[in-house]
């Protein structure tokens, strides 16, 4: 989670400059300056979602967790989101909060995969016993999961030549109506955020073919030459 606050060691006018380097089950250890706390980032726990939206804080979160953002080769934007989890709608239906699923493409096309997480730790003379170990000794951040369900190793990767990165924001679903105590109401409105992120980056993935600046060496010229960023392709690309 990540929000604007001022609680729990958070970005904010109460929030101290600092960052935790260490976890564990009862809160943050080994501080030192710098990192995301520093910009408002949070441990991800039910206790603290509920609280960013019981003081009606903006708070960005990631469904997809660990699996997600850790993804194989030829997952580029596929999606990991729990099947039958849907406790983010339910909390956000207890405070009336919108939501609004933002999809976002380039990062993964800025780097190439040479080895998964899996692949890495089955690797030889003990490299990949230490970084199961390493994983296993993170805390799950799913509090209903043990630290061995969730692999906390990153693919290896290879730098490739910097890919534009390309966001929207779809339709806001707003909570009002929606009784959170309603577990399936909340599944089904879970369900409809869900595919509304997708239809997100399907829409990126095919508009951005029709930028003229896609490519990096044409847009890094032309925003040389004139000084200012290099247009992309028309809104009207999207929702076609």
């Amino acid at each position: 989670f990540a929000g604007g606050n001022g609680f729990g060691g958070g970005a904010g006018p109460t929030g101290p400059r600092e960052r935790v380097t260490k976890r564990n089950r009862d809160g943050p250890v080994d501080r030192r300056p710098g990192d995301f706390e520093t910009f408002g980032a949070v441990m991800v726990t039910p206790k603290n979602f509920y609280k960013l939206m019981e003081t009606n804080q903006t708070a960005l979160l990631f469904p997809g967790g660990v699996r997600e953002v850790f993804h194989r080769k030829g997952e580029d934007y596929d999606l990991f989101w729990p099947e039958d989890k849907a406790d983010f709608v339910r909390v956000a239906a207890r405070f009336n909060a919108t939501i609004v699923p933002i999809s976002a493409i380039g990062s993964a096309d800025s780097a190439n995969i040479l080895l998964d997480p899996e692949e890495l730790v089955d690797l030889p003379f003990g490299i990949g016993d230490r970084l199961r170990n390493s994983s296993e000794n993170t805390i799950a951040a799913r509090f209903d999961k043990s630290n061995s369900d969730e692999l906390f190793v990153p693919p290896l990767v290879t730098p490739s030549i910097p890919a534009r990165h390309y966001f929207v924001f779809g339709k806001p679903f707003h909570t009002t109506s929606v009784d959170h105590n309603n577990r399936q109401t909340c599944m089904s409105l879970y369900s409809e955020v869900k595919s509304e992120l997708r239809r997100g980056l399907d829409d990126l993935i095919v508009a951005r073919e029709t930028d003229p600046f896609k490519d990096f060496a044409a847009r890094l010229a032309v925003e040389r030459l004139s000084g200012k960023q290099a247009p992309t392709f028309s809104i009207d690309e999207l929702n076609k």
